[in-house]
């Protein structure tokens, strides 16, 4: 069995060293590499999702719903701004672009153009209620099916507290009632690796998301 309390020792030693060597590569490179601003403009677009990619690096990042971004790069970069609504737009970072602090990206909307489309009769009957039972269709409709964002996976186990269940032991004769499962995984230490887990799961999740924004080939350089 693996112990938890040596392997997340281990974690933050090692998350400790990447930090460290992380900030010394900076400091050692800061003239030649910049968090790249930028803000993606149109007037019919929703500007929020677009991704925007380092295509020198493999850095990656999106807009948020101001249609603003940000991105690791250095001079002489291809950064590749794309979406499905809009047409794709290549930005090279040359020195004038570099120094800016923000730049400002006119994109235009896809339309994606079909060609001729026949419309053939189905014995449809006019009365839309009654030719959707007719249909024949049976599968149920879900959020992909119409577009919607949905959760897909389990849900997040909630850690009960012990002083909810104190509280629980102390109203047992107005509730009735004792969350037996919640007070076996206090006792059985489950919840304290949980939340070691999740730590864990934070630690990791940092480490991931600065090697996204710089992109691996920036670290395997430095």
């Amino acid at each position: 069995m693996i112990n938890i309390e040596r392997y997340l020792k281990g974690v933050k030693i090692i998350f400790s060293f990447l930090l460290l060597g992380t900030q010394i590569i900076f400091s050692q490179t800061n003239q030649y590499y910049k968090s790249f601003k930028g803000e993606v403009v149109s007037d019919s677009l929703n500007l929020s999702g677009i991704h925007i990619i380092n295509k020198t690096s493999g850095a990656k990042s999106i807009t948020n719903e101001n249609g603003l971004f940000s991105i690791g790069v250095k001079k002489n970069d291809t950064i590749i701004i794309s979406s499905i609504q809009i047409k794709p737009h290549v930005i090279v970072v040359n020195p004038k672009i570099f120094n800016q602090d923000l730049i400002k990206v006119y994109v235009e909307p896809f339309v994606n153009e079909l060609d001729n489309v026949e419309v053939k009769p189905h014995n449809l009957s006019g009365n839309m209620l009654n030719d959707m039972l007719d249909s024949g269709i049976k599968d149920p409709i879900n959020f992909d099916d119409v577009g919607i964002p949905g959760f897909k996976g389990k849900g997040k186990e909630k850690i009960v507290s012990a002083k909810s269940l104190i509280l629980s032991t102390l109203l047992l004769p107005l509730t009735g009632g004792l969350d037996i499962e919640a007070v076996y995984k206090h006792l059985s230490g489950y919840y304290k690796r949980l939340k070691k887990k999740r730590l864990l799961d934070k630690q990791y999740a940092s480490v991931v998301s600065i090697m996204e924004f710089y992109g691996l080939i920036f670290f395997i350089n430095n």
